[in-house]
C-alpha cells in the first residue's frame, strides 16, 4: 500500500515526494527501523532507503543507532523519526556555501573536482541498483534521485536519441546563485555517476544552468558503443 507523505513535508526544502515517503514510513511505524525494513513496507530497494535515510539524519529529522549485539556479527543500524532541530537546514545551507566558496578560491580547477565528488556520490547512490536497460528507465531513475533531492524535474523526449530534463526548485538555489560553476558541475557529476553505476544507455551531453531563473536543462543521449558513458566535461559556467 503506498504511504501518502505527512503534511507539509513535501513542501519543505530539500524533501522531494520519495523522501517525504520514507520519513511518513518511519513515523508511521512509531520506532527503530533498518532500511531493509523500510524498503519492504515501501516495495523499494534497501539502497535506495538506506540512501534517503542518511539524508534524513543530515537534516536532522531522523537520527541513527547500532544495535546491541551479544553474539557475534556485524550491529544492525537503525533509524528513528525526530523533530528536526531548529535552523538545521539553514546551517548545513551556509556550510554548503562555505565550503562550495573555498573549492572555488582554493581549488585549481574547481568545476573538475565538483564534479568528480558529484560523480562520486553519484555512483555510491547507484550501487546496487539492477542494471538499467531503456533509455527511459535511465531518464525516470534521475528524475527519482534528483526529486528524492528536493529538485523538481520533468522529462522529454527531444529526438529518439536525446532526451531532456528540465529542472526546478532547486534546493542549492541561494549557494548556486553565488557558487555556479561548482554547485553545478556537483549535479552534472551526480546524474553522471549515477548513470554509470547503474549501466545505463544514456549519458550526460551537457547541463544548462539556470535558462532561467530557478530553471536548469539537462540533456540525456545515448551512450557511444564501445566508449561507455566516458567522462563528459563539466560546464565551466
Amino acid at each position: 500500500m503506498s504511504i501518502p507523505p505527512p503534511d507539509g513535508a513535501v513542501e519543505q526544502p530539500g524533501f522531494g515526494p520519495s523522501r517525504a515517503r520514507v520519513l511518513a514510513a518511519l513515523r508511521e511505524l512509531g520506532g527503530p527501523a533498518t532500511a531493509a525494513e523500510l524498503a519492504g513496507r515501501l516495495g523499494t530497494h534497501p539502497n535506495t532507503a538506506r540512501f534517503h535515510l542518511e539524508a534524513l539524519c543530515v537534516a536532522g529529522v531522523v537520527s541513527r543507532e547500532r544495535e546491541d549485539r551479544t553474539v557475534p556479527g556485524r550491529p544492525r543500524t537503525h533509524y528513528v523519526a525526530g523533530p528536526a532541530p531548529g535552523g538545521s537546514r539553514r546551517s548545513y545551507r551556509l556550510l554548503a556555501e562555505i565550503l562550495a566558496a573555498q573549492l572555488g578560491t582554493s581549488a585549481p580547477d574547481p568545476g573538475g573536482t565538483a564534479a568528480r565528488a558529484g560523480r562520486a556520490f553519484g555512483r555510491a547512490a547507484g550501487a546496487g541498483r539492477r542494471h538499467v536497460g531503456s533509455d527511459l528507465a535511465a531518464a525516470g531513475l534521475v528524475v527519482d534521485t534528483l526529486s528524492g533531492m528536493g529538485f523538481t524535474s520533468l522529462p522529454s523526449r527531444e529526438d529518439p536519441d536525446r532526451i531532456r530534463i528540465d529542472v526546478t526548485s532547486c534546493p542549492f538555489l541561494e549557494v548556486a546563485t553565488q557558487h555556479l560553476d561548482v554547485v553545478c558541475a556537483v549535479h552534472r557529476g551526480l546524474m553522471e555517476g549515477l548513470l554509470e553505476a547503474t549501466g545505463a544507455p544514456l549519458r550526460v551531453a551537457s547541463l544548462e544552468p539556470l535558462v532561467r531563473p530557478t530553471h536548469c536543462v539537462a540533456h540525456l543521449e545515448r551512450a557511444v558503443q564501445g566508449n561507455g558513458h566516458g567522462v563528459v566535461p563539466a560546464p565551466t559556467g
